[in-house]
């Protein structure tokens, strides 16, 4: 099979400098590539093994030695007060890195990582340690490549040249694959210092074998810069990176599991289709194809496609057809794809088909071409092995379970708790805090969004999942103990958040209701300081709404939190203050009601805060009395002056008469409803004054005034709406019993208002035209 032109003229003179060392180059996750390496070890029996992985993981190798069941991954964390960053390194059955393992400890060799630690910088911020980074020029090689041999996509390009190869050729064609994309190991300053860090362990381990020879196993894009960089080498073992000062690091095993190895859904290195290379690597290419037929024959049907017999045969035939044309030694995956997309998939497609391009499957992609990809990726979930080591989050979180009476089982389990109760209390704050830690198997049921008047009752559920610990030990990146992880996330969470009060705020909900803000006030400063700063009123008055809610009863939450919430409050009250005078547009007015209604909760409900009641009342006296303020700036104002006491309901009308234009009038009610509601309810007049001006209107004003007059009524909840109709009707002449089947009718009939006014208006306009007719 021939390559195309091979750049380095001499490969044996590239292992002159150490004839004891053996560099294999590998894709990582190839079945082809883990053979490789098992046999190369067999056959060498090395003193050492080195291993392209976290040499920070050397101390705790045993832990790879237990009897997992595969997918793992080792799970690196590294956290700064300003950073946090996440790398894995997985293993499955077909990864060269893991049969380098197994085939060490048969032969009695010394296996070691022989990489930088994930967490170190010139790691870069990959979450992944085996990605590939090879960047435009590799890209347009692999493409090239794929055209002299008439393959179509990487993926198909690497079965024809190394998964069906003989395994006397397979070395061989490795160099010249990786020289291709990499010539003579070209400088690659990203990877530089991961390079040097393997070729000065490579040069220690030489030395330390004396005589003995050592395997060393690399992604191929490294292996030739591992060799031509161990002649920098000065034979001393590379100390390897530890954090400095408070940052924390540490790396432990996780479960995985086949979804998340393959490529189609993301992950950036490897092989796609994890079971189906789990078939080739236990029964060989032939079985594998018989395996991932019948695999996605199955899917197809769950899918609800037919799949015949004729079907099946012709699926066939046509996959063995390509398979001979392209000259494969055996059927090989693109071929089943290609075959079962020209045979089994009727309709066109939108874009190529997945398996020939790069990166995850895209959105729109054709559901029967899910269903196959699916397939041979297979639904297999790692699991680790008793006595494996953990980090202390586990434990933690363990004995606060215990403690709080949580243990999950293998059913789910129904757990009610009341905040009045000290003991519901703690049970509530465990269960909060893992619910902010994205727990699987843990489920929040019922009970509020946010504080309220009154102490909560919620109902979660939960059960011994899965994924769980797994979960647990990812989130050791936050923190030691479940108090310290869930802080940390949410600090981390509110940070993201880039100025959006409202997100802020909800973190601060959930810190609550974890029993956390006494630990850390972070979020409460970065509230504050968002508060301080934002011109959204909108956004303000959410945040105040949600600050007063948690302050009302903010006690039960502890003398911190009651303290932080307090200063929030004094921040909302100050920046309404500063801002709603100069409302003007309606639009923005509607936007301000909420803000308001935040500072007439702060004057009603927390009397203890040192705000400035007379300056605020006053600025409302202002908007009220300025013709140029918003319409719903001005209800507002009115509704909070009376909710406060300083504007008597009985005047209400006369300030309803002066908003009677269609287009203002929905809008000042919607403030003075939203403020007043209750007050506005007891008092007729005021809505005999709505009820006059709106029957002044002529029918197109109604309906310009409708869906503002809507939102102004959605104030008040449905019983209250029902006896405002009944009033409305009666004072139109309708006796008592009459009015209240009326009103009842109005409430719940099934045609929506907005279909009754278009009703309104399609009427109107038939008339209008009949009578310039002469027809009506």
């Amino acid at each position: 099979m021939g390559l195309g032109i091979f750049s380095r003229r001499d490969a044996g003179a590239a292992h002159a400098q150490a004839d004891r060392l053996t560099v294999l180059g590998v894709r990582h996750h190839s079945p082809a590539c883990a053979r490789m390496v098992g046999e190369a070890i067999g056959r060498l029996r090395p003193a050492f093994v080195l291993i392209e992985g976290p040499a920070d993981f050397n101390p705790h190798l045993g832990d790879l030695r237990l009897a997992h069941a595969l997918p793992v991954a080792i799970f690196s964390f590294h956290a700064t007060a300003e950073r946090r960053q996440a790398s894995y390194s997985p293993f499955c059955a077909t990864s060269p890195e893991w049969q380098a393992l197994q085939s060490a400890w048969r032969v009695g060799a010394e296996p070691l990582f022989c990489d930088l630690p994930a967490w170190h910088p010139d790691f870069g911020d990959r979450t992944n340690r085996y990605a590939d980074l090879h960047g435009r020029r590799a890209a347009a090689a692999e493409a090239s490549l794929g055209q002299a041999l008439g393959e179509d996509g990487r993926d198909a390009v690497w079965d024809a040249l190394a998964e069906q190869a003989a395994p006397e050729e397979l070395g061989a064609r490795l160099e010249r694959y990786f020289d291709l994309l990499r010539p003579d190991g070209a400088e690659d300053p990203a990877e530089e210092a991961r390079e040097r860090f393997m070729a000065a362990h490579a040069a220690w381990a030489l030395r330390e074998a004396g005589r003995g020879r050592v395997v060393l196993v690399c992604g191929g894009w490294h292996a030739e810069a591992i060799r031509r960089y161990i002649s920098d080498a000065d034979g001393e073992r590379p100390p390897v990176p530890e954090p400095a000062g408070e940052e924390r690091a540490g790396s432990y095993l996780v479960p995985y599991d086949y979804q998340r190895l393959d490529r189609f859904t993301g992950y950036a290195s490897g092989m796609p289709s994890p079971a189906y290379y789990e078939a080739v690597l236990e029964r060989g290419l032939g079985p594998a194809a018989d395996w991932a037929e019948q695999a996605v024959a199955a899917a197809l049907r769950a899918a609800g496609q037919v799949v015949s017999t004729a079907d099946r045969i012709a699926w066939r035939t046509h996959a063995e057809a390509l398979a001979l044309a392209r000259g494969h030694r055996a059927l090989l995956r693109a071929d089943l794809l290609d075959a079962a997309l020209a045979t089994l998939v009727k309709d066109g497609l939108e874009r190529p088909a997945a398996w020939t391009q790069a990166g995850a499957v895209a959105a729109g992609t054709h559901p029967a071409l899910v269903a196959m990809l699916r397939a041979m990726t297979g639904t297999r979930h790692g699991q680790l092995a008793a006595g494996t080591r953990q980090p202390p989050l586990v434990a933690d979180v363990a004995e606060r379970l215990a403690a709080a009476e949580l243990a999950p089982g293998p059913t789910w389990r129904r757990v009610e708790l009341d905040w009045g109760q000290p003991f519901d209390r703690e049970r509530a704050h465990v269960l909060h805090a893992l619910h902010i830690l994205g727990l699987p198997g843990l489920e929040r049921l019922e009970g509020p969004s946010a504080a309220e008047a009154r102490l909560p009752v919620e109902a979660f559920r939960i059960f011994a999942h899965r994924d769980a610990q797994g979960a647990l030990i990812e989130a050791s990146r936050w923190g030691g103990t479940l108090p310290m992880a869930a802080a940390a996330l949410l600090v981390e969470r509110a940070a993201r958040a880039q100025g959006d009060l409202a997100a802020v705020a909800a973190c601060l909900s959930d810190a609550l209701f974890a029993g956390l803000l006494g630990l850390d006030d972070a979020l409460t400063r970065q509230l504050e300081a968002g508060i301080a700063g934002s011109h959204d009123i909108a956004a303000i008055g959410k945040a105040g709404l949600g600050v007063v809610r948690l302050y009302r009863f903010a006690g039960m939450f502890g003398a911190a939190a009651h303290q932080g919430l307090g200063r929030l409050g004094v921040g909302v009250f100050a920046r309404v203050l500063w801002l709603i005078e100069a409302i003007e547009d309606e639009a923005e007015g509607l936007r301000a009601v909420e803000a308001v209604l935040a500072c007439r909760d702060i004057l009603r409900d927390c009397p203890d805060l040192p705000v400035d009641r007379a300056a605020l009342l006053a600025a409302l006296g202002r908007c009220l009395a300025n013709p140029d303020a918003a319409a719903a700036v001005a209800g507002a104002a009115l509704g909070c002056l009376i909710a406060c006491g300083e504007s008597d309901v009985a005047g209400a009308p006369q300030r309803i008469r002066g908003y009677s234009r269609a287009d203002r009038l929905g809008d000042f009610l919607s403030g003075l409803f939203a403020l007043a509601r209750e007050e506005i309810a007891a008092e007729q007049s005021v809505m005999a004054a709505v009820s006059r001006l709106v029957s002044d209107w002529a029918g197109d004003e109604f309906l310009t005034a409708l869906p503002a007059m809507r939102q102004a009524f959605a104030w008040f909840p449905p019983r209250e709406r029902e006896r405002l109709a009944r009033a409305v009707l009666h004072a139109h002449g309708f006796g008592e019993a009459a009015a209240e089947v009326e009103a009842l009718a109005w409430m719940r009939q099934g045609i929506r208002v907005t279909d009754q006014a278009a009703a309104m208006a399609l009427e109107a306009a038939v008339a209008e035209r009949l009578a310039r007719a002469g027809l009506a």
